[in-house]
């Protein structure tokens, strides 16, 4: 929460994922609790960005994501059906080939504790993509996120980890804690006059 206040204060915006918090109402055997699992907590970060405002204009924006195979998915998918809530985020599922597949073949898919990795449900892939489905068309969330596609065609890092989550509008996939540093090019003024005609400066363009 203390690095998204200070990227959303210098006016950047954050993507995370929440696919490793365990389930809500799942045991917490340190403490005997119970946990609130990964809605509870885009609430309290939500939260955070509201307290920030960007230059006294407007407030940080946030990705967050869950893997289609979260045992909170359902409840994530319609998190934002009361537009009242959770107004900082854009929300997108992250599916997998194997759930993909299964919606194709209309099949059950495994729910899965990302805590111990063990199964810990089914449901029916079709249902959950007809859920995703109906709620963007409702409201434009949540969108998607081709996990295992984009893991794949990440040949180049594949060596440093695996990509979980999205900048907020989603065009630029990064390894944790990487920055997604996006800028503009003014390209009028790349250009130079030669013989009464325009030409471009390519060397200006490279420094630039």
């Amino acid at each position: 929460v203390k690095n998204a206040a200070l990227i959303h204060k210098s006016g950047g915006g954050t993507g995370f994922s929440f696919s490793r918090l365990r389930a809500s109402g799942a045991t917490v055997r340190s403490t005997g609790g119970v946990a609130s699992g990964p809605i509870s907590f885009m609430k309290v970060f939500n939260a955070a960005t509201e307290a920030v405002k960007q230059g006294g204009t407007r407030r940080g924006a946030n990705m967050g994501i869950l893997r289609v195979d979260h045992p909170d998915i359902v409840d994530f998918i319609q998190c934002k059906k009361d537009t009242s809530e959770i107004t900082n985020f854009n929300i997108s599922v992250g599916l997998t080939e194997k759930f993909m597949e299964a919606v194709e073949r209309n099949e059950e898919y495994d729910l899965i504790d990302p805590r111990d990795k063990t199964v810990v449900a089914r449901r029916n892939a079709r249902e959950v993509f007809d859920l995703i489905v109906d709620m963007a068309w409702n409201n434009g969330e949540p969108g998607i996120v081709f996990l295992d596609r984009m893991n794949r065609d990440n040949v180049v890092l594949e060596a440093a980890g695996e990509i979980e989550s999205t900048n907020p509008c989603g065009e630029q996939p990064l390894l944790p804690y990487e920055s997604c540093n996006l800028g503009s090019l003014n390209l009028a003024r790349m250009l130079r006059e030669k013989d009464g005609a325009y030409e471009i400066d390519y060397a200006l363009l490279g420094e630039t």
